[in-house]
């Protein structure tokens, strides 16, 4: 850190909050940014990126005290990165004077609206919220004509539908108050390192950061920009070209060209049909137990999942779009707050959320492309930590799991990852009984919940609700059959808890965390499977 000469107040948040180096992606850019480079960067998820802009944000400000009004806005495609992205900065800024916001979707607009009144230093928001409160607000559009920093942090999530609009009008919000004052002097030899201009300080710094970057765009960062197409593309070559940089030549910090995955990632795949995925994720979470995300492509299978997990008495909690926000954060809470915690998730937290210490990732249902297994498996191994990427993988997926070996292996194989038979054979008995029970209870809910809507529907019509004629039409099971359900279900749960009292795991066998060594022979045999 000694030789970005940084201010006192950011020097003693470092070691206050013991980062006693940068990482790669913040060795190299954070020189280019200091000097007042736009950056477009690059690198493994978890890598610090955060810290890459927000150090710029937090000197310049400890180093103009008299500066009043909005001088940093960063965007994020997600809520939890928001919200994880201001808690970064606020410890950073534990010795300046300075106040960060997160404006986000799912809470009280009016008390967003006060915040923002309180012309906060820094605001770190979703485009969707921050344009709703700011589009209708000549004073607060007025506040972005004066930023000093602009990030976009998990650039590419933002190109998916439901962000780019607002995205695009924030940027050209922004890009109005653009006077091309000067262009970078010709004299300057090309590969010479080339600083700010007194007239462009009225224009504002951007980074541009993301896990992934095209081969294509590599090379097309620096080319000059052509005509925006009348439609947007929503891809990153025209969101860059939308984005009017006061660097004609943005410094291009890419750190992923060779590993797209964090070295320490420990990567396998286990071939089973979809009916045998339950049971294989039961065999890991229980011969490995440690904190793991189960990702899958829909919530439905969110849904089902977890209470049959509940009923294997795994410490399970689901994690998706439709939850509540503050649903959404206690399930967080409570998975960083256990060791042993399993989380279901849609792939709402594949990107960018700082769950600290994940040791595993399950791949439940293949990620439909490799920049989605990239976002995902990002969420172990961070921080020089090892972690676990494990595929499971069924016959209809096989054409998907191949375009992942081609798009991040050239064609390789993941390993197969090993799997005790007796044990698996063991525990088959305790899943079966396990999905049997959630289906009935679906099944009774289900018929609960149509006889209520359709009473309350009669109600509100004031007419009579007839039991026997719903009875006749098939909408209401039985009193008996309904009894019968129940009868069956708990029966076969004292079955399931007598079971689940017995040792699973032969006598001498380990049940330890995978990434904590334990396993010593783990890495050398999927080598061997390699």
């Amino acid at each position: 850190w000694k030789d970005l000469n940084l201010c006192e107040s950011v020097v003693n948040a470092l070691k206050y909050n013991n980062f006693t180096a940068p990482t790669p992606i913040q060795k190299n850019s954070l020189p280019l940014a200091l000097e007042g480079r736009d950056i477009i960067g690059s690198a493994e998820t978890g890598s610090g990126k955060t810290l890459a802009f927000g150090i710029p944000i937090i000197n310049y400000l400890a180093t103009h005290p008299a500066r009043e009004g909005l001088a940093g806005l960063i965007l994020t495609p997600t809520r939890e990165l928001a919200i994880q992205v201001r808690d970064h900065i606020d410890k950073m800024s534990v010795f300046s004077n300075m106040r960060v916001v997160a404006i986000v979707g799912g809470m009280s607009i009016q008390k967003q609206e006060r915040l923002v009144k309180q012309k906060p230093d820094v605001i770190v928001a979703t485009p969707g919220r921050l344009w709703e409160i700011f589009s209708n607000n000549p004073e607060y559009m007025d506040m972005l004509k004066h930023i000093k920093f602009l990030v976009l942090d998990e650039a590419d999530r933002m190109l998916e539908k439901g962000h780019f609009e607002e995205l695009t009008s924030l940027l050209n919000a922004l890009s109005s108050k653009r006077q091309d004052t000067t262009e970078w002097p010709e004299e300057v030899d090309e590969g010479t390192t080339k600083k700010m201009l007194p007239q462009d300080l009225g224009k504002h710094q951007t980074f541009i950061y993301t896990a992934t970057l095209s081969k294509d765009l590599r090379f097309n960062v620096k080319a000059k920009k052509k005509k925006l197409p009348v439609k947007p593309t929503n891809t990153m070559e025209d969101l860059l070209r939308r984005i009017e940089f006061a660097d004609e030549d943005p410094a291009l910090v890419d750190m992923t060209s060779e590993n797209v995955v964090a070295s320490r990632l420990l990567e396998a795949k286990i071939d089973c049909v979809n009916t045998d995925k339950d049971l294989y994720v039961y065999y890991f979470v229980t011969r490995y137990p440690g904190r793991t995300i189960i990702f899958v492509n829909s919530i439905d299978a969110i849904r089902r999942l977890v209470p049959i997990f509940k009923l294997l008495n795994v410490e399970v909690l689901g994690l998706h779009a439709q939850m509540q926000q503050k649903q959404r954060l206690k399930s967080l809470d409570r998975f960083k707050a256990n060791p042993k915690a399993v989380l279901v998730a849609s792939d709402v937290a594949a990107r960018g959320l700082d769950i600290p210490l994940v040791d595993h990732v399950i791949h439940y249902q293949l990620p439909r492309s490799g920049e989605i297994y990239v976002h995902r498996s990002g969420r172990t191994a961070r921080a020089n930590r090892d972690g676990v990427s494990l595929l499971l993988c069924g016959p209809e997926e096989m054409k998907i799991y191949q375009k992942l070996c081609q798009t991040l292996r050239k064609n390789k194989d993941y390993p197969t990852f090993p799997v005790d038979l007796n044990i698996l054979r063991a525990m088959t008995e305790r899943v079966k009984l396990a999905a049997e029970i959630d289906s009935i209870q679906h099944q009774e809910s289900k018929q609960t919940h149509e006889v209520n809507w359709m009473r309350n529907m009669a109600k509100e019509m004031d007419v009579d609700f007839d039991e026997d004629t719903m009875q006749g039409k098939g909408y209401q099971k039985s009193a008996e059959d309904l009894h019968k359900g129940k009868v069956k279900a708990q029966s076969l749960r004292n079955k399931l808890n007598h079971l689940l009292k017995q040792p699973i795991l032969p006598a001498g066998v380990s049940m330890k965390f995978l990434t904590g060594g334990v396993i010593s022979d783990l890495v050398d045999r999927l080598m061997k499977n390699e």
